[in-house]
């Protein structure tokens, strides 16, 4: 009789949790399927599946999975409530397995590195991410190092990350135009910096960037322009003036070049880079 009672008792609850945990596993057993299904919609992987690689968690975090965890825990604490017990090592150790150590209490927040006087290698950054991993700054840090290093396409991966989360930052859009010129691939350079500069107008030295990548490509009229842009902001920096005349000379307008050098001589009348560039304009009027 007692144990036809606790059925009758427990049998509501036993049901409930099954038919829960059934949803869950039913949920779970597709998620690898949509993230299948995902990743073959593109060529290159997501740049947070590139970090994952290197073990960085995402500062986004999925909601989904975040709800799937709450509510997995909830079912976990009413199911050990209902039977009045405390979880077995093994059932913990399953969980933990498979979620991670998810339910620890939260750390506090660990703030970018001050300085860079000490010796710190690519783990040490690594472990401040994954402390904070929400905390941008402690990613650029990374990022520096890497550029630093002139390891530069996990920098791009670092500073694309960066301009996905904080697209209004206008020097991660310039340390990733740099990443993408030191690997060669330019038309990103140029979006990157573009874009660098319609959020901070003021930096003269990625003008003068955005100038010397275009004329590379003899893209000499727009090169000319932002090279202008550049010795507006800073006039008294002599490299600006020199490669704003070969750019006119490129475009042939030999008379326009010798007055942009003259005015550099004015400024620097020892610099002898003038001098050459001024004999080898010369030598093109002929």
């Amino acid at each position: 009789m007692t144990f036809t009672v606790l059925s009758y008792q427990f049998l509501p609850n036993i049901i409930f949790i099954l038919a829960v945990l059934g949803i869950l596993l039913i949920i779970l057993r597709r998620l690898p399927e949509a993230a299948a299904s995902d990743n073959s919609a593109v060529k290159e992987p997501p740049v947070e599946l590139r970090l994952l690689d290197k073990g960085l968690p995402a500062a986004a975090a999925s909601k989904l999975r975040a709800l799937l965890e709450f509510w997995l825990k909830k079912i976990w604490n009413f199911a050990l409530e209902a039977k009045d017990l405390k979880p077995s090592a093994a059932a913990g150790y399953r969980i933990k397995k498979i979620f991670g150590n998810r339910f620890a209490p939260a750390k506090p927040a660990v703030s970018a590195p001050a300085s860079t006087e000490e010796v710190r290698n690519e783990q040490y950054f690594l472990n401040i991410i994954k402390k904070d991993p929400r905390n941008l700054a402690n990613y650029d840090a990374l990022g520096r190092f890497y550029l630093e290093r002139n390891n530069a396409e996990d920098a791009r991966d670092i500073y694309e990350y960066l301009t996905e989360h904080d697209a209004a930052n206008a020097d991660y859009h310039a340390r990733l135009a740099f990443c993408y010129y030191q690997i060669k691939n330019l038309d990103k350079t140029i979006e990157h910096y573009q874009k660098s500069l319609a959020l901070d107008s003021s930096q003269p030295n990625r003008y003068y960037n955005l100038g010397l990548v275009l004329e590379s490509l003899g893209r000499f009229e727009e090169a000319a322009q932002e090279l202008d842009q550049a010795i507006a902001l800073e006039p008294h920096n002599i490299k600006y003036y020199i490669s704003l005349s070969g750019t006119l000379a490129a475009l042939g307008e030999i008379d326009e070049a010798r007055e942009i050098l003259q005015t550099a001589k004015n400024i620097d009348p020892l610099n002898t880079s003038i001098d050459k560039k001024l004999q080898k304009i010369s030598a093109m009027k002929r």
